[in-house]
């Protein structure tokens, strides 16, 4: 039975998120402030943690820092939950190595779906795609390019859809990494738009799974909200052809989308 420990000061709150996830076969611990949530992570070893940011006696962006460089801790990954409409928090987050960000008031079954996401061992393991020239070979003879925008936001998601349809491109949408390495393999897009920050494993993992399964590359157009100067450095690793920081022109993003299909 995997084991979640919920680190929340709203007693409701974490009892509701406690009942919600036993329901669905999950072992839970409730912490309610920094300290308590310290303990219970390094006593019981969770297998996930889900954690508010406002916690009485720090924060959970520095308990998160402290439990990632911690021996013990910082392979246990984090979901952080917040009702603060800062811009920066979901970069802040990813700096902190998140694995999903929910913003309250969320949707129960949300939560239970981001946690099984991550949970899941081999979510973005998936064996090497059949071989089926027919289909890697009707990308050159497409008459209309087909993207694959990843992005777990779904207004921007829809955002830029729209846009690229316009442009007489087919779009396909995934809102998390798992959904998005599926698309990938199912549909052999022309390329991928996608972003960094994702539930269910980062954009790197699902670049790195992408170009590891599939017998051609695929260009990869990355977005990210952080700042960090080593994330474009990586997706360049990776084979990114273009490489955008939020806000970002949806023309720009076009551009580069236009140039890794011609």
């Amino acid at each position: 039975m995997q084991r979640i420990l919920i680190i929340e000061d709203d007693k409701k709150i974490a009892l509701a998120v406690c009942l919600r996830l036993k329901a669905h076969g999950f072992a839970t611990w409730i912490a309610n402030d920094v300290i308590s949530g310290l303990n219970k992570a390094m006593h019981c070893k969770p297998d996930l943690i889900i954690m508010d940011i406002a916690l009485p006696g720090g924060n959970g962006l520095e308990l998160a820092r402290h439990l990632q460089t911690t021996p013990e801790t910082h392979s246990i990954p984090i979901v952080f939950a917040t009702a603060s409409r800062e811009p920066r928090v979901r970069e802040k987050a990813l700096q902190c190595g998140a694995v999903g960000l929910l913003r309250k008031p969320y949707e129960p079954e949300s939560l239970v779906a981001l946690v099984k996401h991550a949970l899941a061992p081999d979510s973005l393991r998936f064996p090497a795609v059949p071989s089926h020239p027919q289909a890697l070979d009707s990308r050159k003879t497409r008459a209309v390019k087909k993207i694959l925008i990843v992005e777990d936001d779904e207004k921007v998601a829809m955002a830029l859809a729209v846009r690229m349809k316009s442009a007489g491109y087919d779009t396909l949408i995934a809102n998390d990494g798992l959904s998005g390495v599926q698309a990938a393999f199912r549909d052999y897009p022309d390329a991928i738009v996608l972003d960094i920050s994702l539930p269910g494993g980062d954009g790197f993992s699902v670049a790195e799974r992408v170009q590891a399964h599939l017998p051609v590359p695929m260009p990869i157009i990355f977005l990210t909200g952080s700042k960090l100067s080593e994330l474009r450095q990586r997706a360049l690793d990776l084979g990114a052809v273009a490489f955008f920081e939020k806000p970002y022109e949806a023309e720009g993003v076009l551009a580069a989308v236009r140039q890794a299909t011609t």
